[in-house]
């Protein structure tokens, strides 16, 4: 191998971090932008900690007079609508980590749990 093809090598692994540091800023943005706070009769998905059950979410949407309308793809993501506007300070108080858009937070789950298909060979 001479000096050429090594710094080729070397130069390889460089060049994947700007594509890189665009994938990791999209994953962030999405969940960033679709952070709302709940209103008054529309759905919204909230996050609980990793770990929650779906009988504790339930609960805590119940305790908020909230309706919960299904669970998510994890049983710490549970889509509610609530009578009335709750807050930020509201949310946390029930014990979620976000509220989110339900179409965003329930596509990501979606694709979580069950992975694209790759294309067969030859296709």
């Amino acid at each position: 191998m001479d000096s050429l093809d090594r710094q080729e090598s070397a130069a390889r692994p460089a060049s994947l971090l700007p594509a890189l540091l665009l994938l990791a800023l999209s994953l962030l943005t999405l969940p960033l932008l679709s952070l709302r706070s709940p209103a008054a009769g529309q759905e919204v998905a909230l996050l609980f900690p990793p770990g929650t059950t779906a009988a504790e979410s339930l609960r805590a949407v119940a305790a908020a007079e909230g309706l919960a309308v299904r669970s998510g793809g994890f049983d710490n993501l549970m889509v509610a609508r609530f009578p009335r506007d709750l807050g930020w300070s509201s949310v946390w108080e029930l014990g979620a980590l976000a509220a989110l858009d339900p179409a965003v937070a329930g596509a990501c789950a979606a694709l979580l749990q069950n992975p694209p298909e790759s294309p067969p060979e030859g296709a």
